[in-house]
Order: structure tokens, then C-alpha cells, then sequence
């Protein structure tokens, strides 16, 4: 008879706000992309060229990559090749400077001229350490097409992760900085791993985040535009 009596469930009362405050948010509170003035956004027309053009060169760089040099191991004689529709092996010179920011630059102003980037990139760099653990110490270093090209993929993704990550603290971009993470950018391999993914959109934020708080266009905004058309577009991880 005790039996019968007693309830087939058992409720018990739970003081769900304590367990509340010992648990973590599920999702962490990420910001927003900044928004800046529109006068400052590039033109769809613009993204669509430099996107083709950003697209050939790392095709251009896989080939490289795969050439009977690089079986060899003789990364001198890429010190003068040339990427095809290019002038120079250099990396931050030919591609970053030369090429895409004057891209469609009826459209995406840039300051630069051609006598300003000969007088300002150094043309080589025997003494750049290719190590990801030389990340600090080559942050005033341009990189060059064989340090990028002599890393091994696994570099590559460490390197970009860490130079993003040195970027997060920051209100400004520097010109090196901005070289360094195009070229790694240009040689990353594809598919990205979701670590890969999730800074890549840390970049697009910050870009826009600098961004925002520009009036007027001048050559940090061009790179900034660059580098969050490259994050966000060419690897999807925009919000649109």
C-alpha cells in the first residue's frame, strides 16, 4: 500500500540561477562589423578586378611552388623570377604595390606612386628569417618571394595567425605589416582549417574597425580595403 503512494516521478527543485552563474556563455560576444563612411568603401567593380587578380596570383604561386626550383632547393634563383604579368620576384613589391593597389584606381584612389615605391621597398633581403618564431623580429622586414615560398604550409597558417594576432591590439596599420599578411594570404592553402576561418574574420573586423574611424581616404584605407576584401570576400568570411 506504501507503495502506491508514492509518486511515479520524483521532481526535485533546482536553484537554476546558481547553476546559471557557474556556466559559460555558448557563444562568446563577438562585434559587429564596423561600419564606416561609403565614400571609403570600395566599389563592387574594384573588388571584382582585384579578386580576379589576387585569384591568378596564387595560381601563379602554386606553380611557382611546384617548379622544378623549388624540387631542387635552389631558392636563390627565384631572388629573379619573374610572376607571370609581373615586373619583379618580390612579393610586396610587384604584387601588394605595384599591382593591386593601383587596381581599378579610378575607382580606389591610392597616394602611391611608382618613384615612391622604388625609393621606399627594399628590393632584397638576404639577411629575412623565415622561421615562424622570427615573427616580431621581421616586422620591419618586407617579405620576399623566396622566404614566403620557402615556408612549408604549416608555416605559412602559423605565421598568418600570429601576425593577426599581433594586429588585434592595435589602431593602425603599417605598410609592413600590411605586405606581410597579403603575401601569406596570396600562399595559404586551400581549404582553410576553421582556426584559419575564425582569424581571418578577426581581420575583416579589425580592418573595419580602423576603418571607421577614418574621414578621409588615404593610403591605410586602401590597404584596409585590400586586406578585408581578401578576408572577406575571397575567403567568404563576410557577414553578406
Amino acid at each position: 500500500w506504501e507503495a502506491h503512494q508514492i509518486p511515479k516521478v520524483k521532481v526535485s527543485k533546482l536553484d537554476r540561477s546558481k547553476l546559471n552563474k557557474e556556466q559559460s556563455p555558448y557563444m562568446p560576444q563577438i562585434p559587429d562589423i564596423a561600419k564606416c563612411p561609403e565614400h571609403l568603401l570600395p566599389l563592387k567593380q574594384w573588388e571584382d578586378v582585384f579578386l580576379e587578380e589576387f585569384s591568378a596570383l596564387r595560381a601563379n604561386l602554386s606553380c611557382l611552388e611546384g617548379s622544378s626550383a623549388m624540387h631542387s632547393g635552389n631558392l636563390q634563383s627565384l631572388h629573379s623570377s619573374k610572376l607571370p604579368g609581373n615586373n619583379v620576384g618580390v612579393v610586396n613589391r610587384d604584387v601588394l604595390l605595384f599591382n593591386n593597389m593601383s587596381i581599378g584606381k579610378a575607382d580606389q584612389p591610392s597616394n602611391l606612386t611608382a618613384k615612391d615605391e622604388d625609393s621606399t621597398v627594399p628590393m632584397e633581403n638576404p639577411g629575412l628569417k623565415t622561421s615562424t618564431d622570427q615573427t616580431s623580429s621581421s616586422c620591419l622586414t618586407p617579405p620576399m618571394l623566396s622566404a614566403i615560398l620557402g615556408m612549408d604550409s604549416v608555416s605559412r597558417v602559423s605565421m598568418l595567425l600570429k601576425r593577426i594576432r599581433l594586429l588585434e591590439p592595435e589602431n593602425t596599420i603599417t605598410r609592413i605589416e600590411c605586405m606581410w599578411l597579403f603575401a601569406l594570404c596570396a600562399a595559404v592553402d586551400a581549404p582553410l582549417d576553421a582556426d584559419t576561418c575564425a582569424a581571418l574574420r578577426s581581420l575583416l573586423r579589425k580592418c573595419a574597425c580602423i576603418r571607421a574611424g577614418k574621414a578621409e581616404l588615404d593610403d591605410e584605407v586602401v590597404m584596409l580595403n585590400i586586406l578585408a576584401t581578401i578576408s572577406g570576400r575571397y575567403f567568404g568570411q563576410s557577414e553578406n
